[in-house]
């Protein structure tokens, strides 16, 4: 079915941090569980990996003189244009697809790239892979989800509305008109020409994304 261009907006003042988007993420792509261990954070597991495509990060910084939690959620950013697509295109046409959603799709042709091209291709260290399979992993904005009607499964289990989903423009519209809400610290990331965005509660949460 036709579909307008999509999006993800993520309002991280209302994210709690409690990772049914991670768990959900993992279930509904049937991602396999990863061994873990302390490393005295509360962050688990410590990064993307090819079982893991969404990621809550713990952000802390100093308030008041106390140290206050701010999280994010680290996943794909689904650009718009891509540098990965136009990368691979190079090499093997395919290998990456734009979706008319505005998915960013891995296929099984990425497998004839090398791998520390597909990784060095995207600015935010995103795609992670797997030399078992020989594929690179990264979400998939649940296109088997959004081609039938639904919302990606992380933004079903969110229970806060810090996830939402819909029309690019309604999303986008969405999120300027939370950080109008927040003030003046607040702020959109990464900007307009991606299909995932964030409202940011305060500015300073960039010196760590």
């Amino acid at each position: 079915m036709a579909m307008d261009n999509m999006a993800i907006y993520i309002d991280m003042s209302k994210c709690t941090a409690c990772r049914s988007c991670q768990v959900a993420c993992k279930s509904w792509n049937q991602l396999k569980a990863e061994q873990t261990e302390n490393r005295g954070s509360h962050e688990n597991p410590p990064d993307l990996s090819a079982n893991t495509w969404n990621r809550i990060r713990w952000i802390e910084q100093m308030k008041n003189g106390s140290i206050a939690w701010t999280f994010f959620s680290e996943r794909c950013r689904h650009c718009d244009p891509p540098d990965c697509k136009y990368m691979a295109d190079t090499y093997v046409e395919g290998a990456i697809i734009k979706d008319p959603s505005g998915a960013v799709l891995f296929t099984e042709k990425i497998k004839g790239i090398d791998p520390d091209e597909i990784m060095s291709a995207c600015p935010f260290n995103i795609p992670r892979y797997d030399p078992k399979t020989g594929m690179a992993f990264k979400c998939n904005f649940c296109i088997d989800r959004i081609n039938f009607g639904l919302p990606p499964a992380c933004v079903k289990a969110c229970s806060t509305g810090a996830l939402n989903f819909g029309e690019k423009s309604k999303m986008m519209a969405l999120a300027r008109s939370r950080i109008a809400e927040l003030g003046d610290k607040a702020a959109l990331y990464p900007g307009e020409g991606y299909n995932v965005f964030w409202a940011l509660p305060d500015k300073e949460l960039l010196k760590h994304i």
